[in-house]
């Protein structure tokens, strides 16, 4: 509810200032006033033509906002409320976990738009932590071009061999695998030393993997007008359509919509969010890669180098 674009930059601490002087000029123009003018009933309507004029208005915006701030207040305890009685049912339920997992099929592709302030796009503000192919990217380890990278310093030495999934682009059916690859020392935007993981993907007719990963945005239209969003991701055995796994999450926005200061609303929500996430030393929540963290825990990734 506080503050604006404006704040941001120097001209806040000048329009601070300004505030100030505007109140000065205020206790010259009464001082004058009862300097200059003689007569008592001329000083008395003089003054009062000057608290009018200059204080009244003011006045008035201070009770306005007042009202603003009390209806705010109400409003985010009734949303604060809510968030509460939905982290009742936040959390992780695992009913087994499968060993030396070799693929899994990623049945739903997340968006590559970032939702900073739409309050009722269903697209899981809460889990979203990657997008399109980086999603697939995060899941993989890389089964070629080790030899590149002899001390694993990269990433992706983890992770599944393939990763099966449609891509909603044009509709295919694909098998992805990572490599590590060295751009050509003829290329001039790259250095001859850098290596950095590549995808890899093949049309496939069906998809072989038992296991399945999957999102959904669980918010409901009364969650949404409170700002509050949440989200669920399963593991799913294919062959018996069974929930083998499941995170659910909820985050709301303390600030209710408000984009003052640049503010994104669902960006700011990402810290106040339930299961308690990590946190940085500042008091953030980390970006955790939910979805990797999550379905390796629960399908862990057979071992090896191909």
């Amino acid at each position: 509810m506080r503050g604006g674009p404006i704040d941001l930059t120097p001209f806040g601490a000048v329009l601070t200032g300004i505030g100030t002087l505007y109140w000065l000029l205020v206790l010259v123009a009464l001082g004058l006033v009862l300097w200059k003018v003689k007569a008592w009933v001329a000083k008395v309507v003089a003054c009062s033509v000057v608290l009018i004029v200059m204080v009244l208005p003011v006045g008035w915006r201070a009770m306005d906002l007042s009202q603003q701030q009390a209806e705010f207040k109400a409003r985010l305890a009734v949303a604060m409320a809510r968030f509460e009685m939905r982290c009742k049912s936040a959390g992780e339920k695992v009913t087994r976990t499968v060993e030396n997992v070799d693929g899994v099929v990623w049945l739903k592709w997340r968006p590559v738009e970032t939702n900073y302030s739409d309050q009722f796009k269903l697209d899981d503000p809460f889990g979203k932590d990657c997008t399109a192919e980086e999603c697939i990217r995060l899941l993989l380890r890389a089964t070629k071009g080790l030899e590149l990278d002899p001390k694993k310093e990269l990433p992706h030495h983890s992770g599944y061999r393939f990763v099966e999934t449609r891509d909603p682009r044009d509709g295919v059916l694909y098998r992805y695998t990572l490599r590590l690859d060295r751009p050509s020392d003829h290329d001039p935007k790259w250095a001859p030393s850098l290596v950095r993981p590549e995808l890899d993907r093949v049309v496939i007719s069906q998809t072989t993997a038992h296991y399945a990963l999957t999102w959904d945005d669980i918010s409901s239209r009364e969650d949404r007008e409170h700002w509050i969003a949440g989200g669920s991701l399963k593991v799913i055995d294919q062959q018996t359509n069974e929930v083998i796994a499941e995170r659910v999450g909820y985050m709301v926005d303390q600030g209710q919509g408000s984009e003052a200061g640049f503010r994104s609303p669902w960006f700011s929500a990402f810290d106040t969010r339930c299961p308690e996430p990590r946190r940085a030393s500042d008091g953030h929540a980390h970006h955790d890669p939910i979805a990797t963290q999550f379905s390796q825990r629960v399908l862990k990734p057979i071992e090896g180098s191909n």
